[in-house]
């Protein structure tokens, strides 16, 4: 995933470069849910469970 070149940014529609960044960012963050199951899952085999809050008194 290369960024888009300076050079092409004048030659984009309105709104297009915003588009192109959200569409981005939408990808990762897609990447970072299927990393976040697998990683559930691997935790899981170890018989590691993860708690969704932490606990006041360890913060």
């Amino acid at each position: 995933m290369s960024p888009t070149p300076t050079s092409n940014v004048e030659t984009l529609e309105p709104g297009q470069l915003l588009l192109d960044l959200e569409r981005r960012q939408d990808d990762v963050l897609l990447q970072l849910d299927a990393l976040d199951a697998q990683l559930n899952e691997v935790l899981k085999g170890l018989g590691v469970t993860m708690e969704e809050e932490v606990d006041q008194d360890l913060a």
